[in-house]
């Protein structure tokens, strides 16, 4: 037999053996004043009133809290996970006296997520008000850098409960673009990466507003080098630094990477950036083939030269940097090392790159020769 029923058998004797006290009282009382109506019907009343005040102090105890004390309650908690917190918290004395009442007074689906403070000498039915009336809590969600649209609605979606599709329609949404002051087709590098705090109720407009004004900050604290400045618009910058964001393993090479990605710029030179491919694909893992290398999309910088239309991610604060300020190098080449370390082997030309290409394919057949001797 469970707390609740034992408390309940002991509180039923309880009533029981006052009730049989009170009326041999009530017996005795009516003797002494004979057959006074009035008299009877008032010594009835207080003895009724007593008899009521203990059956609520009986079902609605104050509970044994000692100091206030604030409790979060989760979004699509159970009713009786919040009573059994309740009651293990020592806000209440009993679990299932506070469900029974939640339901009998129809409380039961008004009951809202967030952060409520319980006070000492709170009882059932205080308690299950203050249930209805919790105060919003943010929720701290990152979002890191070189994400699309697509993966940064999927990475929110973790934390908050949003509509994932509406977030993509709203990015790209033309009118609402505009609205948010970008110069662009769709919001696809233009929601910053960083750390954001929000309710749980948030709307995906709300952090779509958010993530670009954050961009917008970032952006303003910014400088181009002069030499680039009036070569490139915002948006021009942003996607160049997009594609070095997805480069660049190591934040230490953004800004010689960017140097490599500028000087083939200036020459005319196709970028040959591998994650515009991905990009336009939707393959962010594996090998790509010669079929898929080949595609015919403006976003194919193996194929055209120049900047792809727009940006195929979110680039972070350094990788914006490395665009407006590159290093100033001669290098028009770089590959992936063998080591897997992500760092990059830089070449002015080509028969240089070609040669590192080389050594880094030989080096990784050998290197899977020992694993499978291994």
């Amino acid at each position: 037999m469970n707390r609740f029923f034992r408390l309940w058998f002991a509180g039923i004797l309880f009533i029981l053996v006052i009730s049989g006290y009170i009326l041999y009282s009530i017996l005795w009382v009516v003797r002494l004043i004979g057959t006074n109506k009035k008299k009877s019907l008032l010594a009835g009343s207080i003895i009724t009133l007593f008899l009521m005040l203990g059956v609520y102090f009986f079902l609605f105890p104050i509970g044994p809290l000692k100091q206030d004390i604030q409790i979060i309650i989760p979004r699509n908690s159970s009713l009786r996970s919040i009573a059994d917190t309740l009651e293990k918290k020592d806000v209440i004395t009993s679990d299932k006296v506070l469900l029974l009442w939640l339901k009998l007074s129809g409380k039961e689906k008004r009951i809202q997520a967030g952060k409520i403070t319980f006070k000492r000498g709170e009882g059932v039915i205080s308690a299950a008000n203050k249930l209805m009336h919790s105060e919003a809590v943010e929720v701290a969600v990152t979002v890191q850098e070189g994400l699309t649209i697509e993966q940064t609605a999927a990475r929110i979606s973790q934390v908050f409960h949003i509509d994932t599709l509406e977030f993509i329609r709203l990015c790209n949404d033309s009118i609402f673009v505009k609205e948010l002051g970008l110069d662009a087709k769709t919001m696809e590098g233009y929601l910053f990466p960083n750390t954001y705090r929000f309710t749980d109720d948030v709307k995906p407009a709300e952090i779509i507003r958010k993530m670009v004004d954050q961009f917008k900050n970032a952006y303003a604290t910014l400088s181009a080098n002069p030499l680039l400045a009036g070569k490139f618009t915002m948006h021009e910058f942003v996607t160049l630094a997009s594609i070095v964001e997805k480069e660049a393993t190591l934040a230490s090479e953004q800004v010689r990477i960017a140097g490599v990605f500028h000087n083939r710029l200036k020459l005319g030179y196709p970028l040959g950036a591998d994650p515009t491919v991905r990009y336009i694909l939707k393959k962010f893992h594996g090998p790509l083939r010669v079929s898929e290398l080949n595609s015919s999309s403006p976003y194919n910088t193996r194929k055209y030269p120049g900047l792809p239309p727009g940006p195929i991610c979110s680039p972070g604060k350094g990788a914006l940097d490395a665009a407006l300020n590159p290093a100033e190098t001669k290098e028009l080449y770089f590959v992936a090392k063998w080591d897997g370390s992500g760092a990059h082997d830089f070449s002015i030309t080509n028969k240089e790159h070609d040669r590192k290409k080389m050594e880094i394919r030989r080096r990784n057949e050998l290197q899977k020769r020992i694993r499978e001797i291994k």
